[in-house]
């Protein structure tokens, strides 16, 4: 399973979870690799993931993150302004294009060390997401790709209210967005078939699973999108609880084509940087074994 990283993903002068914690997992994958599993260079994906990213966002907010300039729309974020913010920005995003292009071409899964995407809407970025590469990732998909109907399922502790924001724009009919939060940051309202569950802590895997069992109901979907936050373990949500969300989703996508962001996971509370690359280790064990059994299945 191709899984998209290069140093860029990490290349801006920020210094934050955000923007670091791919560099640590590519690393640890380095030492530790998963069987499977296959760290890829998504740089020829950058001239499209701009094109896209043009697409998605206001043009004034774009060369903001660019220049610099307004400097308060640049930092929207929540980020310092440096000139490889947007670079960096720009890779987490060509990240998810390349995985989307490998997904729905090769008719398999694939995924991106990308995060900071899903509060960032058309135009600005919000709660430490520049852009939003899970919308462009989907406009890519409908666009270039001729799929129909995609599923976002938005697994961060905190809704993804940026992406509803610009699919309400450009994907009304091709998008169902299924959010599952523990925090109430970011909120959106539900039309057609989506929906946004706050969920309790103590109530988080039944939320889940409830959650999966609606989206079965709404099958078929030609390409998932997954938004694997972690940060449901920075609200209390145990590591056990969190690696049965990490199953679960990877049984119900089963041979729909479909690509992981790694979105949320924080240091907060004494927590490290092991700590969050063994989280998100999580995710990614389970979709590399499954693409393996998948590709036993197709032998």
């Amino acid at each position: 399973m191709k899984t998209f990283y290069n140093d860029t993903y990490a290349g801006s002068e920020h210094q934050s979870e955000t923007t670091q914690k791919a560099k640590h997992i590519a690393e640890d994958l380095l030492v530790d690799p998963i069987r499977g599993l296959e760290l890829v260079d998504p740089d020829q994906y950058t001239a499209l993931a701009i094109e896209y990213i043009n697409k998605i966002h206001d043009q004034n907010y774009v060369n903001a993150v660019r220049t610099g300039e307004p400097r308060h729309l640049a930092t929207s974020q929540g980020f310092s302004w440096g000139p490889n913010l947007y670079p960096m920005a720009v890779a987490h995003t060509a990240g998810l294009i390349a995985a989307t292009h490998e997904a729905l071409t090769n008719n398999c899964t694939a995924g991106s060390l990308s995060s900071g995407l899903h509060h960032a809407s058309f135009g600005n970025g919000a709660g430490f997401c520049t852009f939003n590469g899970l919308a462009a990732a989907a406009l890519y998909a409908v666009t270039a790709l001729n799929v129909n109907r995609v599923l976002v399922l938005d697994f961060d502790a905190h809704s993804g209210g940026g992406t509803w924001n610009i699919a309400q724009r450009s994907m009304t009919e091709n998008l169902v967005q299924i959010d599952v939060t523990t925090s109430r940051l970011d909120t959106w309202e539900p039309t057609g078939e989506s929906i946004l569950t706050y969920s309790d802590v103590e109530d988080y895997r039944q939320s889940i699973r409830e959650a999966l069992e609606y989206a079965k109901t709404l099958k078929p979907f030609d390409f998932v999108i997954y938004n694997a936050g972690m940060d449901p373990i920075n609200d209390g949500v145990s590591e056990d609880v969190v690696s049965y969300r990490e199953r679960a989703v990877r049984e119900f996508i089963d041979t729909t084509p479909a690509i992981f962001a790694l979105a949320g996971g924080y240091t907060w509370g004494g927590e490290t940087y092991e700590d969050i690359t063994a989280w998100h280790r999580m995710t990614l064990n389970a979709w590399a074994q499954n693409a393996k059994t998948e590709s036993k299945k197709s032998k």
